[in-house]
This record gives C-alpha cells, sequence and structure tokens, in this order.
C-alpha cells in the first residue's frame, strides 16, 4: 500500500476488526460498498471512487461480508476511530449470558419482550404518577446505562457493544464521546433525526413486500422472486445462506454449526474433485455433450476448467449457499428426501468426529476392478476423440488413479443431482433449486442487479455441469463391476 496514497485520505484501516473505517464518517464500509459510499455520501467522482474502493479493497485480510463481522461480546476500550455514545442501555435481564446494548428504550423493550418474554408493563390507558414512578424503576433496574460504540452502522454487525469509561471524564472529547447534554448537543441533534428517519425508512424495506419494484433489475417480476420471498425478513434470509461455523465464537451469540459446516467443506471438497475429473478424465466430445444444452444443438466449444484452479473455490460459494437453504422441514420430492436425509446424516457423523468406515471387500473389488479397466477405457476414448491430447507424452489420465470421494462428498452428490433431475410440470418454484437460487438475489436492500446475479448462475451451471460429468463416471463403474 503506497504510503500517503489517495485512500488514505478518506479511510484507515481498523486491522484489528479487519474492516475499513470511512475517516469523516467514522464507520465502517465494508470493500463492496466503499465505491458507492463515496458517490453519495462525499460526492466522488465514479472513476476516483472505482480507484479508491480498488486500492482500499486490496488491504489485506478486509471482511467481505456484514455477516463476517465479530462484534465484541465483552468490555472492551474505545475504539479511537469510532464515535463514543454515552447513552447506552446495557441489558441486565440476564447478566451473566445478554450483552446486548442499544440507545432507544423502546428498542430495549422490544428486546425485553421478543428474547427475555417480559414486559415492564402489564397493561395500557392511563398511568397514575405512582405507576409511572414503578415502571421507571423496574426499567432502571433492567438496563445499565453505558458508553458504547459500534463499527457498522446498517445490517449484520451493526449491534452496539460496551467500550470502557475514560479514567478521566475530561478525555471524552478526545475519545470522540458524542455530547446528550448542553449546547453541544443540538449540533448532533440533526444528525441523530436524519439517521432516525434513515432507519425508518429502511426498517420499511427490510421486509420484503408485495408491489415492490426495483427498476435496475428487470428480470425480478419475470423469475417472480417478489411473490415467492413476500413477507420474509431480508436480514434472515441473507443469515440462512451465510458461511457456517463450526466452533461458537465467544466474541458473539453466534453459535457453532458443525452438522453445517461439514456440508460446506463437502460441498468444496466434491466441487475440486469434478473439476478435475473434467480435466484428467474425459475427452474433448464429452465435454462438448456436457456443454450442449438442447438436443439437437450443436456446439464448437467444449465445456472447460476454471483457468486458475483454484476459481473454483470461489465458484463453489453459491452451490454451498444453495445447500444452507434447506432445512429438515422442507418439502422434499421422495428421491430428494431419501438423499438430503442421507447427506445429513454423513454430515452428523462427520462433526461427531467418526473416521471414514472402512471399505468392504464389494467396495475393494469393485475399486481394484475398475482401476484394472480404466487405463485401457480411457486410452481407447482419447484415441477415438482427442488426438490432442495424444501428441503429448505421459499425459494420459490413467496414469494415476483418480481420488476417490468420501462418504459425505457422495452424499453430497448425489443429493445435487436429485435437484438438478427435479422435473418442472406446472410451477417453476415447485423446484427446490429454483427457490434457493430466489433467495441468492436478495440483497439487504433491494435485489442484485444485472451486474451481480449472472455470474451467480453462471457458476451455478457450469460447475453443475462438473458435477454431472462426476457422478456419470461414478455411475459407469460402479455398473460395469455389476455387470461381471
Amino acid at each position: 500500500m503506497a504510503e500517503g496514497g489517495i485512500e488514505l485520505q478518506h479511510f484507515e484501516h481498523l486491522a484489528e476488526y479487519s474492516i475499513a473505517i470511512c475517516k469523516e464518517c467514522r464507520h465502517g464500509v465494508l470493500p463492496s460498498h466503499i465505491k458507492s459510499h463515496l458517490q453519495r455520501a462525499h460526492k466522488v467522482k465514479q472513476k476516483q471512487a472505482e480507484e479508491i474502493a480498488e486500492r482500499v479493497g486490496s488491504w489485506p485480510e478486509l471482511i467481505e461480508y456484514a455477516s463476517e463481522m465479530q462484534v465484541p461480546s465483552q468490555v472492551v476500550a474505545p475504539i479511537s476511530q469510532l464515535p463514543v455514545y454515552s447513552d447506552g442501555l446495557l441489558c441486565q435481564l440476564d447478566a451473566a449470558s445478554c450483552s446486548k446494548v442499544f440507545r432507544s428504550k423502546d428498542v430495549i423493550k422490544k428486546h425485553w419482550r421478543e428474547v427475555h418474554d417480559w414486559s415492564v408493563g402489564s397493561k395500557g390507558g392511563h398511568l397514575s404518577q405512582a405507576a409511572q414512578k414503578e415502571i421507571q424503576r423496574r426499567v432502571d433496574e433492567a438496563c445499565r446505562r453505558v458508553h458504547c460504540q459500534r463499527l457498522l452502522i446498517q445490517g449484520p454487525g451493526s449491534q452496539y457493544f460496551e467500550v470502557q469509561l475514560p479514567d478521566n471524564d475530561d478525555n471524552d472529547d478526545d475519545l470522540g464521546v458524542v455530547p446528550i447534554n448542553g449546547e453541544a448537543a443540538w449540533a448532533h441533534v440533526g444528525k441523530a433525526m436524519a439517521k432516525a428517519w434513515e432507519r425508518v425508512e429502511k426498517q420499511a424495506i427490510s421486509t420484503i413486500q408485495a408491489g415492490e419494484r426495483d427498476k435496475v433489475n428487470p428480470w425480478v417480476e419475470r423469475t417472480q422472486w417478489l411473490p415467492y420471498l413476500v413477507g420474509m425478513e431480508r436480514a434472515d434470509l441473507m443469515a440462512c445462506i451465510k458461511e457456517p461455523a463450526a466452533e461458537p465464537d465467544p466474541r458473539s451469540d453466534n453459535e457453532g454449526e458443525p452438522v453445517e459446516a461439514a456440508i460446506w467443506a463437502a460441498m468444496a471438497g466434491l466441487m475440486r474433485l469434478s473439476q478435475a475429473s473434467v480435466i484428467k478424465r474425459v475427452g474433448v466430445f464429452v465435454r462438448l455433450e456436457a456443454i450442449r444444452t438442447e438436443k439437437h444443438q450443436t456446439r464448437y466449444q467444449p465445456l472447460q476448467p476454471y483457468m486458475d484452479k483454484e476459481a473454483i473455490i470461489k465458484h463453489t460459494r453459491p452451490w454451498q449457499q444453495v445447500l444452507m437453504f434447506f432445512s429438515p422441514q422442507y418439502q422434499f420430492r421422495r428421491r430428494q428426501r431419501e438423499a438430503w436425509e442421507a447427506l445429513v446424516h454423513e454430515a452428523e457423523r462427520a462433526a461427531g468426529g467418526e473416521a471414514e468406515e472402512r471399505e468392504t471387500e464389494a467396495d475393494k473389488q469393485m475399486d481394484e476392478e475398475a482401476d484394472d479397466n480404466l487405463e485401457t477405457d480411457e486410452e481407447m476414448e482419447v484415441d477415438g476423440t482427442d488426438q490432442a491430447t495424444e501428441t503429448a507424452p505421459n499425459q494420459s489420465a490413467a496414469s494415476a488413479r483418480p481420488e476417490k470421494l468420501s462418504r459425505i462428498q457422495k452424499a453430497c452428490l448425489e443429493f445435487c443431482i436429485a435437484l438438478l433431475n427435479h422435473r418442472i410440470t406446472r410451477q417453476e418454484y415447485d423446484s427446490p433449486l429454483v427457490c434457493a437460487l430466489a433467495v441468492l438475489g436478495v440483497k439487504e436492500e433491494g435485489w442484485k442487479g444485472p451486474e451481480q446475479y449472472p455470474p451467480i448462475l453462471s457458476a451455478i451451471i457450469k460447475t453443475a455441469r462438473f458435477m454431472v460429468e462426476h457422478q456419470g463416471l461414478e455411475l459407469r463403474y460402479m455398473n460395469k463391476w455389476h455387470k461381471r
């Protein structure tokens, strides 16, 4: 990073929390939001905003998604780059396990009702002065005033957290404490009102509502995302497809999800092996068939692996998110249900630390016979389909035994194939895969536009072809063994 670069005029790297802080606005900004933030909040021209966004995006270990933000769950020292608020309200109803901080009495009362099933008052109507004092006493006992900060101003990771009190109250100005009393507070009132109105507007669009329009996304009406997802919370939908953590994070309230994490990892391994099969185990004519979308279509460009082998990790993510969308309550068809239950079973075994079971004698015999025939069969395919590979010495895929799928990877492959085999007869949203793809189009505000969603579809389709190729190879050698 060049010293004194243009990006340093606007942003500072808060390495401890892996976030870029806007110096003027004094809050964190995700790399994907930097360009729009500069143009909207600071009126920076597009070309310059793109340059700054690119430079900031090159900073090491910046988080890409708000859901990855690790908000402190314990009291920490104030972060000098962020404003400190002295009107925080720390929940005290369950002090041992709840460390939620709010800056509004209405919001913390809602938290008490929804999380702790507790309310300060039991009835409405006009309250006597004594009743009002009693309610105030109960409120004071259920929360404690603290100093607080937050890293992001919206979405996941935007919750407040408690910070330590300064040793000397005179240092509040140095720490950026926002005044809540006196003449200086009036300057803050205008900003607070503007932010409050912005929160109201954002809350109004946080729930997907019937009749929404998105002019930058012309296929929303065609895909019927809106009728399918109406009434659902955007934050909940985005949370259900995020990458799971195998272990609980002590710095947040997020619990570990070892079963989901095992499925996520299995999908990554499956896709890596599926692409390897396309590279090493099939010829050009097979790949031409794989790329064809119509029975009588003629294609001249075969299915190609990603040029950078590491790119498969990035392009596997949409399929991983699709698998995270489903739950045991989802209404699958019979074969999809059986494949899903088998996948969950294997994931539970993997999450429980059970090692792969030893191969049965039949498994070993099948592998040995398949390996005996692998070299002859695949060399014949090369001779008849891809003369280019014949000229390259020692390039036969049969020279090395292909890596086997683990039990959970096989179960993952079977479930994905079951999703792809769903024949739509009436409504597109009878297909579980189509339903999951709709959720991948959701953003915190609105829908993913024409520059964001097509790459997701492209990755889903291309990697699906890799899996179909690999499933064909798996079935081929299995059927050959059973015929003997």
